[in-house]
């Protein structure tokens, strides 16, 4: 009688993981869930305020949304490479959309507090930056499309050129994303030494638009040091990193923007050159005295009269 085992019954080793791990169902149900708020409440402040270029965040919004659909299947068959490479390539691009809006709305902050202190046009600067945008997007999505079938064919040398290719999207991201972030901090230089008076309600909404940059460029820096690792580095085979340095400030990016939604703060703002102050102490003796003497004629008036 044979001792060998059947070949039905061997056992057999469990699927590899295409992550490294299994992702979290809740982390990723609620990522899911707060992007769909988040969205469907873009939708609906779009049409309220009647801006149309803020398509961009509920496509970015849906963008996320099916990423982290992709990680609530893989939560049940993390071996599943298609569902890998969608959220791959959804949760890469979808923040491309997020500085689109950033860029439009720093151009109309400038229209609204005054060209003068730019370096550039307004629209010069929604025009470079979007393209700059735009170019990343199509740079990633080729290296995600080279490296999906050389996943398919097995082929690790494509594999590689593919994620090469991702970073290189992601670092001309992050270099234009830093170029804006220099413009913008020498147009706060420019408006600082103006002394304007700026309303309250344009420095609440200056400083949301500071944190949708923040959480951007931290998310842009964590993708391109976890593509660099490759694809069994030890950042991109561990979940947490994931959640803290991609969910949580993209989840921040998209929600700000529902708090400080341009239709609300920018919506009504004219030109604010009426509030500069005096840029000299000349300038301020010189006011001064004009309310001296508008303040003193009067009482000499009176003193002849008398």
């Amino acid at each position: 009688m044979s001792n060998q085992t059947p070949s039905h019954y061997r056992a057999y080793p469990p699927p590899r993981s295409e992550y490294g791990y299994q992702p979290s169902l809740a982390a990723n149900i609620v990522g899911l869930s707060l992007f769909s708020m988040s969205t469907l409440l873009h939708c609906w402040q779009m049409i309220y305020y009647r801006m149309w270029w803020c398509v961009v965040l509920p496509i970015g919004g849906i963008t996320e949304m099916i990423g982290y659909a992709a990680r609530i299947y893989s939560y049940h068959s993390d071996s599943n490479n298609n569902a890998f490479l969608a959220q791959t390539v959804t949760l890469i691009i979808a923040p491309s959309f997020f500085s689109a809006a950033l860029y439009i709305v720093f151009g109309k902050i400038i229209i609204a507090i005054g060209r003068k202190y730019s370096i550039m046009r307004p629209v010069t600067y929604i025009w470079v930056f979007c393209a700059a945008d735009i170019l990343s997007l199509v740079i990633q999505a080729i290296g995600g499309g080279i490296a999906s079938q050389a996943t398919i064919k097995e082929n690790l040398s494509l594999s590689n050129l593919g994620t090469h290719i991702m970073v290189a999207g992601i670092c001309w991201q992050m270099f234009s994303m830093a170029m804006f972030v220099i413009l913008v901090i020498l147009f706060i230089i420019n408006v600082l030494n103006a002394r304007l008076q700026l309303p309250h309600k344009l420095k609440v909404f200056c400083a949301g638009m500071a944190l949708v940059t923040v959480m951007i460029f931290v998310r842009c820096i964590y993708r391109t040091i976890e593509l660099l690792g490759g694809w069994e580095g030890y950042i991109i085979t561990h979940e947490v990193y994931f959640i803290t340095l991609e969910e949580v400030p993209m989840l921040i990016a998209l929600l700000a923007f529902n708090v400080f939604h341009p239709g609300q703060y920018l919506k009504d703002i004219e030109s604010l050159e009426s509030f500069e102050l005096p840029t000299t102490a000349k300038d301020v003796v010189s006011d001064s005295k004009i309310e001296i003497s508008v303040a003193v004629k009067p009482s000499l008036a009176n003193k002849e009269i008398a």
